[in-house]
């Protein structure tokens, strides 16, 4: 499963002839709710993996698959999830696709229901070995790869209007 999503950020036009100052506005086309901004560069940058990230636990809050990650296209980054996060929404998955409740995978690991449902609730860590051992129950194990750290820099194109 990726967990890098193409990410496009802007100029944000409207914001600069309201205020007179450059601000900037980013969004993920593969994650609609997922929209942030900032007034630099450094200040988008240091909210893209948030922003993804909260908008991807709305999926989950509503039992909802997650949204396929595009390729990238021209001016757009990947933004990846943490390697935590990552896990927890590999397993979260990995459930929908059997049909199981987190109480069914307590079961198979030997773990509290109550504790199990914390296994894909991104805002709470789970320890990482617990989310393995729920994955191997599920017959999948966590693959890492390394890739270089995109950051996004400004174009002078104004932003889409959403």
């Amino acid at each position: 499963m990726r967990c890098s999503y193409p990410c496009e950020v802007a100029l944000d036009g409207e914001e600069a002839e309201t205020t007179g100052r450059e601000a900037y506005v980013a969004s993920f086309p593969d994650v609609p709710p997922a929209i942030t901004g900032g007034w630099s560069v450094q200040e988008v940058n240091s909210h893209l993996r948030d922003c993804l990230e909260t908008a991807l636990s709305f999926s989950i809050d509503s039992n909802e698959p997650l949204p396929e990650p595009s390729d990238p296209g021209p001016g757009q980054v990947l933004v990846a999830v943490s390697a935590p996060v990552a896990a927890q929404l590999a397993l979260y998955e990995a459930m929908r696709a059997e049909g199981i409740t987190p109480t069914e995978v307590a079961r198979r690991i030997g773990m509290r229901p109550s504790h199990a449902r914390r296994l894909t609730d991104i805002y709470r860590p789970a320890k990482p070995d617990e989310v393995e051992r729920a994955l191997a129950a599920l017959g999948l194990q966590i693959v890492s790869e390394a890739a270089p750290l995109e950051q996004w820099l400004p174009s002078r194109e104004p932003a889409p209007v959403i």
